[in-house]
């Protein structure tokens, strides 16, 4: 499923939000938005999929879509989970055209703060800004 995101992410931000997305090469420090949302596929473990962005792509990504150029936090945070269903819901739409089917959760503002270590983490950048999607088995689903 890495290769879906990887790919979701991508198409995503390039195709409806016209930002091209390099790799990142070095792992930011900062503190950036985070949203994460549970999925399964193939009958697999659950995981969870997180996607980390700085306030200044969030607020682009506000302008573009909402047309709001100084968006509320409120607004900010609402916006991160709607991205990273918008992210994992297109990767699910991937696989299921390879007849991998998979199934996603709601997605939920998970604070603001820098990346976790200890999980896959996929680096993209757009304008000189770091966006991450970080994968990791779900810990909530093993209690």
């Amino acid at each position: 499923m890495t290769d879906l995101l990887q790919t979701s992410m991508s198409e995503v931000f390039e195709q409806h939000f016209g930002m091209r997305l390099v790799p990142c090469k070095s792992r930011p420090v900062r503190s950036g938005y985070r949203a994460a949302i549970p999925f399964t596929c193939d009958g697999e473990e659950r995981m969870v999929a997180t996607l980390w962005l700085q306030k200044p792509t969030l607020k682009k990504v506000s302008s573009i879509l909402l047309f709001e150029n100084d968006p509320d936090e409120e607004t900010l945070e609402d916006l991160a989970s709607e991205l990273a269903n918008f992210i994992v819901g297109h990767a699910k739409m991937l696989a299921s055209d390879r007849s991998i089917p998979c199934t996603i959760a709601t997605p939920r503002f998970a604070g603001v703060g820098p990346l976790h270590s200890g999980c896959e983490t996929l680096l993209f950048k757009s304008e000189n800004r770091c966006i991450a999607l970080q994968i990791k088995g779900d810990d909530a689903s093993k209690q």
